[in-house]
């Protein structure tokens, strides 16, 4: 018997065969035969073949890899040909389709939640949802890099592309990473949607949140001490994919 899968299908199906751009440097020391000619995709019979070439920090990447007798293709050229956007965290192996997924754990990379990025007018939506935190007021912020590992301190600082100073109430601020504090109740949970206001989501724009990372932090954020908010110690985050 027959069966239709449409573009979603498709799309999952590429995906659990897949070489990320991340893992193109370990892919190198391995039997791996690689092939630059721009591949053909139909979908449903609809022409999908992507009309760019894709690289990665300026260096061109194979369009596609063939290991051990099978054919692997690029993450965003799959994302091209299902007209979805594709995003991967090397950091923890996920992959989103669609719209940035951000997991969020803890200190000790147990899960505690998690975030969707959206585009929105004004800015990036944040929709987090969290448990097993204490109740109370907790600062959250976007910071400049993506977390290694489980060292929240190699997020670096707050995303701040326009070297402004830290807090809503700052009249030198804030970063465009500064949002409202996170409202976590009685029970250890929390479900909010903010504002991540002057943000985007395209790849290489200045003020795109891609690759970046969302951080929780212990006490409420003050909204003017320059350059956290006196907002305590990191206790969970997440890496935001690219």
């Amino acid at each position: 018997m027959s069966r239709k899968y449409g573009k979603k299908h498709m799309a999952a199906a590429f995906l659990c065969g897949t070489l990320f751009f991340s893992g193109l440097s370990y892919a190198a020391t391995q039997s791996i035969d690689v092939s630059f000619p721009k591949l053909k995709f139909f979908v449903n019979g609809e022409d999908k073949t992507p009309e760019a070439e894709f690289d990665n920090n300026g260096t061109k990447v194979p369009s596609s890899l063939v290991y051990e007798g099978t054919t692997y293709v690029p993450l965003r050229m799959v994302g091209q040909m299902v007209t979805e956007a594709v995003y991967w965290d090397g950091n923890t192996s996920s992959v989103s389709i669609g719209q940035p997924h951000v997991l969020l754990t803890d200190a000790a990379g147990k899960s505690i939640g998690s975030a969707v990025l959206t585009a929105a007018p004004q800015g990036v939506s944040v929709k987090v949802s969290v448990s097993g935190l204490t109740p109370g007021l907790h600062g959250i912020h976007v910071h400049q890099s993506a977390i290694q590992g489980s060292d929240f301190k190699t997020a670096g600082g707050h995303f701040n592309p326009e070297g402004k100073l830290h807090g809503h109430d700052n009249p030198e601020g804030a970063h465009i990473g500064d949002l409202v504090n996170l409202e976590v109740k009685a029970d250890g949970t929390a479900e909010a949607e903010l504002l991540v206001e002057g943000a985007t989501l395209t790849a290489g724009d200045e003020h795109s949140l891609l690759g970046k990372s969302l951080i929780i932090h212990a006490a409420a954020d003050d909204y003017k001490t320059d350059p956290s908010g006196n907002s305590g110690d990191r206790i969970a985050g997440g890496n935001i994919p690219q």
